[in-house]
């Protein structure tokens, strides 16, 4: 299983999961953990892959960060938890024992030390 890491900065807009897909399925990945990706929260399946996504819901785009699946391996999802719409976690099954990957996007330095506070509370 490979695993990655990629800051899209948006997929909201017309292609772009094409697009995303296109890149992914050339680099040979199996998951990879999305940041920013700037839509509605939720699991949107797709050709053979889906993405989990802990989007903010509102209507500003911004934000969201989750996990690209591809088909293949999402028999091996367990869970996928949304904590804000910066940090998520996917729960992956295996034969003896199970992982977590936990994706998590930080503020920009640009950003207010209260905003960066208020997105990393621990659970």
């Amino acid at each position: 299983m490979k695993i990655g890491t990629w800051n899209v900065k948006s997929l909201f807009w017309s292609g772009a999961l094409k697009v995303l897909h296109y890149v992914l399925s050339n680099l040979d990945v199996d998951i990879v953990a999305l940041q920013e990706i700037q839509f509605e929260s939720g699991i949107q399946k797709f050709d053979n892959f889906t993405v989990f996504n802990s989007g903010s819901g509102s209507k500003k785009h911004e934000f969201g960060g989750g996990f690209y699946v591809r088909g293949e391996f999402l028999k091996y999802v367990e869970d996928f938890k949304i904590i804000t719409e910066r940090i998520s976690c996917l729960r992956l099954k295996a034969k003896r024992v199970s992982c977590t990957l936990i994706n998590v996007h930080a503020p920009t330095n640009k950003k207010n030390g209260k905003r960066k506070k208020k997105n990393f509370v621990i659970y």
